[in-house]
């Protein structure tokens, strides 16, 4: 399955520093005033084919594991405390967000929900990683012009699971309506009803 069908849901699961669950999960799935989701571009999923030769002959081909596995997100009206949580900034009493030298983004679980051609569920899941939001941007609003919001850019950039049942692994994805299925993905990313197990 590599079609999919709009992007219904995005939900991060941030973790403390023993990769347990901190806290419920994010859900962004375009609650009035708690954000939308537009975009996520997946990359780096194969690694760079390098070729190794031997006896004046391509011998070998160096190809397993990934690359540089990243997704980047348009995600609209991120809502500040959740951008707080997710990119490891700081929120004053007051609510204001605050950004220095000590910023420093945990790491995430996320999962993201669409659907298939045939109208099952589609999910693709990346274990672990941090986000990052390199800038922002203001600009005027066109006089007699209606207002239209521009989506945020976010960059997820993954690594391997810690997790002992999945160490090592990026992502998982699948589509379908198996309710077995389902849970196992959701509960090996987001580690729902299941018990933090590092190996």
């Amino acid at each position: 399955m590599s079609m999919y069908i709009g992007f219904n849901r995005l939900t991060i699961q941030p973790f403390d520093d023993k990769l347990a669950k901190a806290g419920d999960p994010i859900i962004i799935q375009g609650d009035p005033n708690k954000g939308a989701t537009v975009k996520a571009e997946i990359k780096g999923l194969s690694k760079d084919a390098v070729k190794v030769s031997g006896s004046n002959i391509g011998y070998y081909i160096s190809r397993k594991g990934v690359g540089d596995v990243t997704v980047d997100f348009d995600l609209l009206d991120i809502q500040n405390a959740d951008q707080t949580r997710i990119l490891g900034r700081e929120e004053s009493t007051a609510g204001v967000q605050y950004t220095g030298d000590k910023t420093e983004a945990p790491f995430c679980a996320i999962m993201m929900e669409s659907e298939d051609g045939q109208g099952n569920t589609a999910l693709v899941g990346m274990f672990y990683g941090v986000f990052s939001q390199d800038g922002e941007t203001l600009n005027t609003k066109e006089e007699g012009s209606t207002f239209t919001p521009d989506a945020e850019s976010y960059t997820f950039t993954a690594s391997g699971s810690k997790q002992t049942a999945t160490k090592g692994k990026y992502m998982a994805k699948y589509a379908g309506n198996d309710e077995a299925a389902i849970t196992e993905i959701r509960s090996n990313v987001l580690l729902e009803g299941t018990t933090p197990d590092v190996g």
